[in-house]
Formats: C-alpha cells, sequence, structure tokens
C-alpha cells in the first residue's frame, strides 16, 4: 500500500473517492486546483486529503509552501482538519514574502 493511500485510510475515505478521470479533470475550471497546470485538485473534501497526502511529492519548498496555503483554505472550506504545524519551508517563504514587501515599501519611501 502506498504512503498516501494509508494517509487517506486514516482520514476515514476511500482513495478510490478522491480519483478524477481524465475528462472530469478537464472540466474542472482552473480555479479548482492548487497547484500549477491542473495539479493537485482540491474541488472537495476527499481531493483536498488527497492532495494533503501527495504534497510530500513536491520537490520546489516554494512551490509546496503555496500549495499548502491553497490547500490550508480549500480544507477550512470543505470542514477538513489538517495538522497546523507550519514546517521549515513555510516559514522560509514567509519569511522572503515579508522581505520583498519592506524592500518594496522602503523603494517607495514608506516608512514602517
Amino acid at each position: 500500500m502506498e504512503e498516501y493511500e494509508y494517509i487517506a485510510e486514516l482520514e476515514g475515505y476511500d482513495i478510490e473517492e478522491a480519483k478524477l478521470t481524465y475528462a472530469a479533470r478537464q472540466k474542472l475550471p482552473t480555479s479548482a486546483f492548487c497547484g500549477p497546470n491542473k495539479t493537485y485538485p482540491a474541488q472537495d473534501a476527499a481531493h483536498v486529503r488527497n492532495a494533503l497526502a501527495r504534497l510530500r511529492f513536491v520537490k520546489s519548498k516554494a512551490m509546496k509552501a503555496k500549495i499548502m496555503a491553497c490547500l490550508r483554505r480549500r480544507a477550512k472550506k470543505f470542514g477538513v482538519e489538517i495538522n497546523e504545524t507550519v514546517s521549515d519551508e513555510e516559514r522560509e517563504v514567509e519569511k522572503t514574502d515579508s522581505q520583498i514587501v519592506d524592500w518594496y515599501l522602503n523603494e517607495l519611501g514608506i516608512k514602517q
């Protein structure tokens, strides 16, 4: 059994619930996904859980943090509970975003 299937089973749903056919995926709007190029579908609770279980396969720290932020919003919308611990990668992205905002405000001559 794959690790994500085991996690899904622990979460109380069958992994088959979160599979999309090619045709069904094509019909969904881009806004139904949390990843680039219609990856990480998150249009319902089962797909949010599936995406969370598969998130470990994302190599880019920045992309993982962006997808996770999207999945958190969707999890809240669909009542899916997730572990709220913030990973080191997410903390680093938040720090970088904050630094960019600080730099931009400084460039505009706006004091904080």
